[in-house]
């Protein structure tokens, strides 16, 4: 299976989906809203609001089943379905370092991941996904819509395939942002805020949202709620419909949302980066809140924590040793053909395609017989041809790695469109050579704003590793 597609597979994880028949959530403990009635006077009234402190501690699972099928182009552009199926398995310690109830406030924790592990089938192939022993201690920072969660400090950072494998929805972070913060009496609901939905469900963005939540009982201090509705909006920049069933309960001694059960159908129409989905999703998150002695982090991870670059933990590893270097990109850039020689990325922001990468492998030059930047700036034109209208910058700089850089800027136009195509050619002594070409629309690099620079800077070349062959 093309690894795009496999991809996109893992990233139900991050929000599973379906056009088929919606499993029914199954609430905890009893499901029958007349005998809830029965037990529970009219008049009574429960304070819905969240309590989740600074140092709140808990142990937190979740369970995904899903299942339905890929949508993709065949060779004639016709679609095809690929049948597949997920299913994944987490447990995690959630360290709170700073919470609000407001969806436009930045909430930050620190996690431990025990468990992270999936396993994704289609009628061709199965693959399993599992988390590094050392990239389990990871910093995740909710605002807005915008999720974030990856390494911090020293360590490399998450690659995507991880990143998609622990972004699940019902993110534990984004949970008790449901609650309306006021008073409730049984048969009384409210509607969810959709950046708090969006949140949730792992979107980049809700334009409509059309869900709402309903108090149906009280048992044993645990209120009894239940969610439906549809939200429309954009996951990776492709339209995403998803109707939304839950049901879930509010522990009143704990202030939080305790349990969750999930069940949700996506019809998801194939993006710039990857094919679409009709699939269907069945969610259970248990959240136990912990005593803070047993917290796993110590005061300094709380403080660097607080103080985190966001910008910094928006960036993704890719080790492409094999080829002969390894380097980081911004979140925005997704890997989209990978090929023996050639690693191909778009990078989409606000949901629209905004320029395009090739990551290549050239042969080993020595230092004698390194091209030059006139060479390099020659080669450039030739390759272009009548494309080409003008050179806007030609420069050689050594890159924080060490390794020596070539850097020459074209503009000229493609099919009566302004474009600028950004050639650079890193080189190391004894070392194989990559060359990385970027093309960006001229009137679109304000909003570029060198978004190829953290890929440029943090490329290490290495000597290329050999292959191993693949698992059946």
């Amino acid at each position: 299976m093309p690894s795009n597609i496999l991809r996109l597979t893992l990233a139900i994880l991050s929000v599973a989906v379906g056009a088929q028949r919606l499993p029914a959530a199954e609430p905890t403990p009893a499901d029958s809203a007349a005998a809830e009635q029965k037990t529970t006077s009219s008049d009574q009234r429960f304070d819905l609001t969240a309590q989740v402190p600074s140092g709140a501690l808990a142990q937190v699972t979740a369970s995904l089943q899903a299942g339905g099928d890929l949508i993709v182009a065949d060779d004639k552009g016709a679609e095809q379905r690929l049948p597949m199926s997920v299913t994944g398995e987490l447990a995690y310690a959630e360290q709170i370092v700073h919470w609000s109830p407001a969806a436009d406030e930045r909430a930050v924790a620190l996690r431990r991941y025990k468990t992270a592990e999936a396993t994704l089938k289609t009628d061709q192939q199965g693959a399993r996904r599992t988390l590094a022993d050392d990239a389990r201690d990871l910093t995740a920072v909710l605002a807005g819509e915008q999720f974030l969660i990856n390494t911090a400090g020293e360590a490399d950072p998450l690659t995507r395939e991880q990143l998609d494998l622990i972004n699940v929805i019902g993110n534990s972070l984004a949970l008790d942002r449901l609650l309306p913060g006021r008073e409730l009496a049984v048969g009384d609901s409210w509607e969810h805020d959709a950046a708090a939905i969006a949140a949730l469900l792992g979107l980049d963005h809700a334009g409509v949202c059309d869900v709402t939540s309903e108090v149906t009982g009280v048992e044993k201090s645990q209120v009894q709620l239940r969610m439906a509705g549809m939200v429309r909006g954009t996951i990776d920049g492709a339209a995403t419909e998803i109707d939304v069933r839950a049901a879930y309960l509010f522990h009143q001694k704990h202030g939080r949302i305790t349990k969750f059960n999930l069940a949700v159908k996506e019809q998801r129409k194939r993006g710039e980066i990857g094919p679409g989905l009709d699939v269907t999703a069945k969610l259970t998150l248990v959240v136990h809140p912990a005593a803070a002695d047993q917290a796993p982090f110590d005061a300094e991870a709380v403080t660097a924590a607080a103080d985190v670059d966001v910008e910094q933990l928006s960036r993704l590893f890719v080790d492409a040793s094999q080829r002969g270097y390894r380097f980081t990109h911004g979140h925005g850039w997704f890997v989209t053909a990978n090929q023996p020689e050639r690693l191909s990325l778009r990078l989409l922001q606000s949901g629209e395609l905004l320029a395009h990468c090739n990551v290549t492998t050239l042969p080993v030059r020595s230092a004698e017989n390194a091209a030059t930047l006139k060479e390099f700036e020659k080669d450039v034109k030739q390759s272009l041809g009548e494309n080409i209208e003008s050179i806007a910058a030609s420069e050689e700089w050594t890159t924080i790695a060490g390794h020596r850089c070539l850097g020459v800027f074209a503009n000229g136009k493609v099919d009566e469109v302004p474009v600028q195509w950004r050639y650079y050619l890193i080189s190391g002594d004894g070392l194989p050579q990559a060359s990385i070409a970027v093309t960006v629309e001229q009137d679109r690099l304000e909003e570029f704003a060198d978004a190829d620079r953290v890929l440029i800077d943090s490329l290490e070349l290495s000597a290329p590793t050999p292959r191993t062959a693949a698992k059946p």
